[in-house]
């Protein structure tokens, strides 16, 4: 069989890393490599010597540490055994995302949710030599794919870490999440890069694209239920607790029992009653005293537009902007 004079690379559309599929090449053989690559020489699974793009001619005293093992003579048509390694340095995007709902306590509540989030990132190979070695190892060949399936569970094992990071930064509950994917983009790549650097691998960009929430999650009803409440206290203010006690009038005649507890009810629906109806009297004067005859109406506006902030449904700009004529209207 003659012996190998050209070295091109001839792998497929999308491979990262692929290897010339023989090793019986001639000293003064033409090396060639492509812009974006670099090809590595192998000699008993050991990395040597490393060339960049352009054509090399493969003479005595350009490959150092290659001939100083397989002691290469001067001169002549020499063949020697070694493997070539072509790894592609180009920009690599790639997409990432949660294959089930990754468990996140929220700081502020101490309540744990499952958080489905999904994104994109761009990578560039850096250091050829690890990424070979670390991780195609001896296969013949290293597609984009392969290099996803690798990288994705970094990502997906970080992330938990990263977004209760943002969260605890923000001050906010971990259902608004979604008003910080600048931030927690910028989390996610500082939280991942060392992992990716073992292997050679710089994360050039890493986007958050959007986290997702199950509406019928019961833990996630808790949080929008303690946030609403939130609302309404600081929209009613001292207000909001003779409201609660309309609540629990409202609940109590829901709730009224048999013959046995009839008597009961009908006593405590007595004293409610007249309860609320000084409270309501209340009420009552403190809007006409204050003149603020649309205030439940506002109100209830109000608290529409926060559940919709709540679920992602308008942005910050949009309710604060939002909540300025609602509360300049009363």
């Amino acid at each position: 069989m003659a012996l190998i004079d050209v070295i091109k690379y001839e792998g497929k559309p999308g491979e990262i890393v692929w290897k010339f599929p023989r090793n019986d090449i001639s000293t003064f053989g033409q090396l060639v490599v492509n812009e974006s690559q670099e090809a590595i020489f192998f000699k008993e699974g050991k990395a040597l010597d490393i060339f960049g793009p352009g054509t090399h001619t493969l003479k005595t005293g350009n490959v150092p540490i290659l001939e100083n093992l397989v002691n290469l003579p001067f001169g002549g048509q020499t063949p020697f055994t070694a493997e070539v390694v072509y790894v592609n340095k180009a920009l690599i995007q790639l997409k990432w995302g949660t294959p089930a709902p990754i468990q996140v306590e929220d700081p502020k509540y101490t309540i744990t949710l499952g958080v489905r989030a999904n994104g994109a990132y761009n990578i560039k190979i850096v250091d050829s030599k690890a990424f070979a070695v670390g991780v195609v190892g001896a296969r013949g060949a290293y597609s984009q794919d392969e290099v996803d399936s690798f990288l994705r569970p970094m990502i997906i094992t970080r992330l938990s870490d990263f977004l209760a990071e943002v969260v605890l930064k923000s001050g906010e509950p971990i259902t608004r999440l979604n008003q910080h994917l600048e931030e927690a983009s910028s989390a996610g790549k500082t939280k991942i890069q060392p992992d990716f650097s073992k292997y050679g691998i710089e994360v050039l960009d890493f986007f958050v694209q959007s986290i997702n929430f199950d509406q019928n999650d019961p833990n996630f009803q808790k949080i929008q239920k303690i946030l609403t409440e939130k609302f309404e206290i600081d929209a009613l203010g001292g207000m909001y607790q003779q409201k609660r006690m309309l609540d629990i009038g409202e609940a109590a005649a829901k709730n009224e029992g048999g013959n046995a507890g009839q008597g009961m009810s009908a006593g405590m629906g007595l004293g409610m009653g007249m309860n609320m109806g000084n409270m309501m009297a209340g009420m009552m004067g403190q809007n006409n005293a204050g003149g603020n005859s649309n205030q439940n109406d506002a109100t209830a506006r109000l608290t529409k537009l926060k559940s919709m902030l709540d679920q992602g449904l308008i942005s910050q700009e949009e309710f604060d902007a939002k909540k300025k004529d609602i509360l300049n209207s009363i």
